[in-house]
């Protein structure tokens, strides 16, 4: 018995194979915005790391606006006369924003930038934090 060949079939199961290729590959890195952070969080605070080598501190602008903490700054080129030879590190201004899960104290909030990790620390506000309910 003979069976019909279609060459959109191979054409559609390529497409279907990359397609689990990119959504399966861990090593793929998703398209995030520089810089990259972490946010943690404990009953009193939520902690950001950002990820900032080369950037100093005096060109850095943090700022908290509603809901929202705003990283925004500029990674200066260290390149003086001369061109690299290769370069895959990217040098210039950002701006993100990272979007806080709860009210927090804009009163008390730290910042440090120490060997390139950016840590900040807020305080959550006093209606986000967890109380404790007595049973009577």
């Amino acid at each position: 018995m003979f069976t019909t060949y279609d060459v959109f079939d191979d054409v559609v199961h390529l497409r279907d194979l990359v397609d689990r290729f990119f959504s399966e590959a861990p090593a793929v890195r998703r398209n995030v915005e520089y810089p990259y952070v972490n946010l943690k969080e404990n009953d009193d605070e939520v902690v950001i790391t950002a990820l900032l080598p080369g950037v100093m501190a005096d060109s850095l602008n943090i700022q908290l606006i509603d809901n929202s903490l705003v990283l925004e700054g500029e990674k200066k080129s260290d390149v003086q006369d001369k061109p690299y030879i290769r370069k895959e590190r990217v040098f210039g201004g950002f701006k993100k924003a990272v979007r806080l899960p709860y009210r927090v104290d804009g009163d008390k909030i730290e910042a440090g930038l120490k060997d390139g990790i950016l840590t900040i620390k807020l305080a959550k506000a006093e209606e986000a934090r967890p109380k404790k309910i007595e049973i009577r």
